[in-house]
């Protein structure tokens, strides 16, 4: 259908050092992932914090996107909301007894 996989194109050792180099960016990923998800189904314990973590940071109360594999560009929602509100992520992923 026209598409290329440019991976396939790839030799080894540079498939092997591509796959090196994008790691880290999986592990954020798959990290965001699992807060986004914790966040809304968590309403008893996780929520109230995070919601407390934006209100004392004196941001609007409001919900990471979570990252779904049907939506188009909700990797990229997902990513953008994380880094404006690192400071709250960093408050409720630092907190040891949530």
């Amino acid at each position: 259908e026209g598409w290329v996989d440019e991976a396939n194109l790839l030799s080894g050792h540079e498939r092997k050092q591509l796959e090196h180099d994008i790691r880290p960016v999986k592990l954020v990923l798959v990290k965001l992932r699992k807060v986004a998800f914790k966040l809304i189904n968590s309403t008893t314990i996780l929520l109230p914090a995070w919601h407390e973590a934006l209100r004392s940071l004196d941001m609007p109360v409001t919900l990471m996107p979570r990252d779904v594999a049907t939506r188009w560009n909700s990797t990229f929602d997902m990513l953008k909301y994380a880094l404006e509100h690192r400071k709250a992520v960093d408050v409720v992923t630092q907190c040891r007894d949530l």
